[in-house]
């Protein structure tokens, strides 16, 4: 693997502790402070950071968190190292991280509910935009593990890379308070003596896996978990210089019991002529061993759970060690969109393996080149294959290693009133049975980003040649949950909403809390589909077309992996997590998922889009950077395709009107709409009237898509500053009637808080069009954008 050095190159380390609250409790976080002593200590003689480009900032305030962050973000060129310890808090089970400054209150019912606290989103934007070749983040607190969505979710993460010391939604004890964090305390070790405490260079990859391991082993999270720390490493495919030129640990190794007598001491030396030194030394010396193979497993969201803690177990069984007693290698678990996955093997594995500056980036969109694919239907691994002869990428034949049918979970009190219902029907006729009772729903997650959804999809359409009438019987009310688990965390939240949906989902996820911290969801009963194949996780391993230096090595590796996924220790995990055996689901062929898709994406045909930018004065400072208003439209392109109309107008009052067209309404390739945007979005010394602009665009997409029934969308990004513009006279009361009677749906997006309380003009519009009104107050802002045109959009550019 390549590595980055940054010596030689200006670097930044930002060192972020609160080791005491004055609100939240525990308020005592002593440890923090040796947290903070220590690291700082180790950072200076790793030889990498000088001691003036280490920074430790104890931050009362958010205010102060974020000019250090600034400070520390404007001044790296080479590496930029940000670590927090500290109080991290989500709002609900699966939500994005919040980092706790001193002063942080946590305030129910608020639109912001942490307050004297950042959203973890916020924080990756301000880092991203960084100048920094390399930006490495290390997280040691409660619940640091669900910065990893955020990560996964973000456009452009080639060179971050992020260490979480524990899974999501997982609290952690900070210890005695007489010495560092149980987690900060094992990076210092690795940071000192090196991985194995053999010296040497310690790099991303090497920390995260050992760190994984000792903590797996010796430690538990307060809810009984095994404590295992989590790693997203930058997807350039880099590996990051940390620390170097680091001396050994000295070792003192006891003197073996037979060596305290002389007698058995002179019979061994007699022994060692015959024997050789080799047995000597075996017996006297313990083993040193280097950082094993890493192998990178790709899977499906659904499946990640489960191949996460399998692959765990693998880590620390027998079959992974070595006659030597070494590990024969680590293993860096990942996920991402089945339909993304499938497009990048067979499309672009030539970006995947060599990326460049196109829209077209596997590796930042999916994560490294992966040397195991582990795919929740066998049949993807068909749909794989290139059809035109790129031979960059080849994907051995799929080995099924467990199945899990696509169910229909029906709460259980309903499943009680209806107990003549059939378990076991067509999905269309349980579905309609189900619905015959008003305030009945059915929900499903998104068929593109995982394989059971595509599963539950193929059988909601049957033969029919469209699945338009088929979607309004799975219609959420917003975007689908990305996954099963996603949907079935997300139902507790609404306890009337729980009692009266149905749920279409592998049925390995119905174990009881899987993964989830609500566990009062409403119990639910299952009916089997018996026109719906069921999911048949396979094991594909993936080579590389030039990647020879370690191929027989990594063949090994992979090998060994999966013949203990095959075996009896393996097999225990799937079983455990619900799963059933290799060979029980029904079979679906690769054509019949790639029609459904087909299918599911002409359901409402291509979307229309306008983007209206405010590019008025008053956005002078929230126009740079991807967090930025261009940057933001920029990357909710993601969600239009190539059969897609969009357009974006520049909103200011010029003597032409009330707005200049940037983009034009039509089809684009996002690559060539950006870097037009690039070229024409800039700030202009004008004032812009939101009402003019916002009226004339539903206008203008009131005309469009008269004669069919294509999803519309109007986006409106503002800083709000003319918000008065649109309260004066009766402008709001005629704006919302027009919105009302146009039934186009327009989302505003402010880039101040608090524009979509509950009677402000953002608010009021976006509700009488049937839109989403989006603020900085959002836990993620850009994702939640990025969802909406995501929505209308049919995502499927080339």
């Amino acid at each position: 693997m390549p590595r980055f050095d940054p010596r030689g190159r200006v670097n930044r380390a930002l060192l972020v502790g609160v080791p005491e609250y004055d609100h939240i409790r525990p308020r005592d976080l002593a440890a923090v402070d040796h947290n903070l002593t220590q690291l700082s200590d180790v950072l200076r003689t790793g030889k990498i950071f000088g001691a003036d480009e280490i920074t430790v900032c104890r931050p009362e305030g958010v205010d102060k968190f974020t000019k250090a962050l600034n400070d520390a973000v404007e001044s790296a060129e080479g590496l930029l190292l940000f670590y927090f310890a500290g109080h991290g808090a989500i709002p609900a089970a699966g939500d994005e991280l919040w980092l706790q400054m001193r002063n942080a209150r946590v305030v129910a019912g608020s639109a912001g509910v942490f307050q004297g606290s950042q959203p973890w989103s916020q924080v990756l934007g301000t880092l991203a935009s960084s100048k920094a070749k390399q930006i490495v983040v290390i997280l040691d607190c409660c619940h640091a593990g669900n910065a990893a969505r955020v990560w996964e979710a973000f456009p452009d993460k080639r060179h971050i890379s992020q260490l979480m010391s524990v899974q999501a939604n997982n609290l952690i004890g900070s210890g005695s308070g007489e010495k560092p964090t149980p987690f900060t305390e094992q990076l210092v070790r690795i940071l000192r003596g090196g991985v194995g405490g053999n010296g040497g260079d310690v790099c991303f990859q090497g920390l995260s896996e050992e760190l994984r391991a000792y903590m797996t082993r010796h430690w538990r999270t307060q809810r009984s978990e095994e404590w295992e720390p989590q790693s997203r490493p930058g997807t350039s495919g880099a590996d990051v210089l940390l620390a170097t030129d680091l001396p050994p640990v000295v070792r003192e190794t006891p003197r073996p019991w037979w060596r305290r007598n002389p007698v058995l001491t002179a019979v061994a030396a007699g022994l060692v002529p015959l024997l050789g030194w080799g047995t000597y030394v075996l017996t006297n010396d313990a083993v040193n061993c280097a950082p094993p193979l890493e192998l990178r497993l790709l899977t499906d969201p659904d499946l990640e759970p489960t191949v996460r803690e399998a692959a765990a177990s693998y880590l620390t069984s027998d079959a992974n060690h070595k006659d030597d007693g070494c590990r024969r290698s680590g293993i860096t678990t990942y996920s991402a969109g089945a339909t993304d996955v499938v497009a990048a093997f067979r499309d672009n594995s030539e970006a995947w393996q060599e990326p460049g500056n196109g829209a077209i980036n596997p590796q930042r969109d999916i994560g490294a080149q992966p040397d195991i694919w582990i795919p929740a239907v066998s049949a993807d691994a068909v749909r794989a294959r290139s059809e035109t002869g790129r031979d960059s990428v080849t994907l051995a034949k799929a080995v099924p290693l467990a199945s899990s049918p696509i169910v229909l979970a029906v709460p259980e009190d309903v499943a009680g009133e209806n107990a003549d219902q059939q378990v076991e029907s067509e999905l269309n006729d349980l579905v309609s049975a189900f619905l015959g009772t008003a305030g009945h729903q059915v929900l499903r997650s998104d068929p593109e980003f995982t394989d059971a959804a595509l599963l539950a999809t193929r059988g909601l359409y049957g033969t029919a040649a469209s699945g338009k009438s088929a979607e309004k019987t799975v219609a959420p009310p917003g975007l689908p949950a990305p996954t099963g688990l996603d949907l079935l965390c997300q139902l507790p939240l609404d306890p009337d909403e729980d009692k009266r949906t149905a749920v279409l989902v592998p049925e390995h996820l119905l174990k009881p809390g899987v993964d989830c911290e609500v566990r009062t969801r409403a119990p639910r009963k299952v009916r089997y589909p018996t026109d719906v194949p069921g999911l048949d996780p396979a094991f594909v391993r993936v080579t590389w077309e030039g990647a020879n230096l370690d191929k027989d090595a990594r063949d090994e590796a992979a090998d060994s992996f999966r013949t203990w996924l095959e075996g009896e220790d393996g097999q225990k995990e799937f079983s455990e997590d619900g799963f059933g055996k290799a060979g029980d689901a029904e079979p679906v062929s690769s054509d019949e998922l790639d029609d459904t898709l087909a299918k599911y994406r002409n359901a409402s045909g291509p979307g229309r889009v306008l983007f209206l930018l405010d590019s008025s004065g008053s956005m002078e400072d929230r126009w740079q950077g991807p967090s930025g208003a261009p940057g933001m439209l920029k990357q909710s392109l993601g969600g239009l395709g190539s059969k897609d109309t969009y357009g974006v107008w520049a909103v200011g009052e010029t003597d032409k009107g009330s707005y200049t067209e940037l983009l034009a309404f039509e089809s684009h390739k996002n690559a060539d709409a950006a870097a037009t945007i690039d070229k024409g979005a800039q700030v202009k010394d004008v004032e812009a009237d939101p009402y003019k602009a916002l009226t004339k665009a539903l206008d203008f997409m009131g005309r469009k898509g008269v004669d069919d029934q294509h999803p519309r969308l109007i986006v409106y990004v503002t800083d709000n500053e003319e918000s008065a513009k649109l309260t004066s006279g009766d402008r709001l009361s005629t704006l919302t009637e027009l919105a009302r009677k146009k039934e186009i749906p327009v989302a505003t997006v402010s880039l101040e808080s608090g524009a979509c309380e509950v009677g402000k003009p953002n608010e009021r519009i976006a509700s009488a069009s049937g839109g989403r009104c989006l603020d900085t107050a959002q836990s993620d802002l850009m994702s939640a954008l990025q969802d909406e045109v995501a929505r209308t959009g049919s995502g499927d550019q080339e």
